[in-house]
């Protein structure tokens, strides 16, 4: 089954099996507690398994979209450069020295590109002027 972080981290489905299934065993082992049917053991054993069962999905879930979003950068067209660069440094793929020499190096490009684009647009408007 795929995961999809578009449906969210818990899925229509999922929480419709917690209350259908899920809900239902444990109210009725509980039930069968209290009237003496069955042991405080067997109780508690059966609502940890259920519990521990959707946590797992949902970790599973998590980590599915986790991996998904990490990986997937054509979503984020608008991420800039520096946005990448601090995405970098907090995953712990660059030190401290590393981040601050990559983001001198992407502040100077930055300025460097600036300028050009303002000297561009001084000549054109030099070149536009007809006196």
């Amino acid at each position: 089954m795929a995961v999809d972080p578009e449906e969210g981290l818990i899925t229509d489905f999922m929480l419709g099996l917690m209350v259908v299934f899920g809900a239902d065993i444990i109210v009725l082992v509980g039930f069968l507690w209290l009237t003496g049917h069955v042991s405080t053991a067997v109780f508690v054993r059966t609502t940890g398994l259920i519990v521990a069962g959707f946590a797992s999905w949902i970790v599973w879930r998590w980590r599915g979209i986790r991996r998904i979003e990490s990986t997937d950068t054509t979503d984020q067209p608008d991420r800039t450069p520096i946005d990448e660069l601090k995405y970098q440094y907090a995953a712990g793929e660059l030190s401290e020295v590393e981040f601050e020499r990559k983001l001198d190096q992407l502040i100077e490009t930055d300025e460097t590109v600036d300028d050009s684009d303002h000297e561009a647009g001084e000549l054109s408007v030099e070149l536009d002027d007809p006196s």
